[in-house]
């Protein structure tokens, strides 16, 4: 860290554009030097989605032209509207396809691309977690009712789980802060940061949260 912040610095002395890009806002990670995290939160914080089904499809067209690729426009939106949690995902099938038309010297059909694609597929099709489902899990475990995360009330044996279903739907889910703490009653993204920040902390300092949240992630995942 250390040596990333005199290597900022001198960017920055040097009027030159800096972009980083991270998983998690400067504020939300740990052991972050407070130095480094003063500078990265003094510029532009842009928080990134999954691209739409129109991005999908600019993305393929883009790196089709580029590469000289020979895949039709029909396979392109099909390939656009099937494969939408990741975009590494989507241009590797991109790339199945067009090595396939490479080597046989033809064009498959959509049931060809299918077939093709059948492991990539799969997995787009798995079970995708929302916050709700997040939500009744933690609730189950902690013998709550959904209504008692999502309300107003603030005693420890509500308010700790409560920040834990935040902490678990930041890991575990696409939604933004804002989303998630929109489910939660309402609050604001301050909140669900300081829950992240606080469920955390407590992971490292008691054994025991730390098995039961990675309990309640492997349970959710699986």
């Amino acid at each position: 860290m250390e040596e990333f912040l005199h290597t900022f610095d001198e960017l920055f002395h040097a009027h030159k554009t800096i972009v980083i890009c991270a998983d998690a806002a400067a504020c939300d990670i740990s052991n972050l030097d407070p130095r480094l995290a003063a500078r990265l939160e003094s510029g532009l914080t842009v928080e990134l989605n999954l691209p739409d089904d129109n991005a999908r499809l600019e993305i393929l067209r883009s790196k089709r032209d580029r590469a000289g690729m020979n895949v039709s426009d029909e396979i392109l939106e099909f390939l656009a509207s099937r494969i939408q949690k990741s975009v590494r995902r989507l241009e590797g099938a991109l790339l199945r396809v067009a090595t396939f038309t490479s080597l046989s010297g033809d064009m498959p059909d959509i049931a060809k691309i299918e077939q093709l694609l059948r492991d990539i597929l799969r997995e787009e099709t798995s079970r995708i977690l929302t916050v709700d489902s997040i939500q009744k899990r933690v609730a189950d475990f902690y013998e709550l009712k959904v209504s008692d995360l999502t309300g107003k009330r603030r005693p420890n044996s509500i308010a700790f789980p409560r920040q834990i279903a935040m902490y678990l739907s930041r890991r575990l889910t696409e939604r933004s802060l804002k989303d998630i703490g929109q489910a939660f009653g309402g609050r604001d993204h301050g909140t669900v940061i300081h829950a992240n920040k606080l469920v955390a902390s407590r992971m490292e300092e008691d054994v025991r949260v730390r098995d039961i949240v990675q309990r309640l992630e492997e349970e959710l995942r699986d």
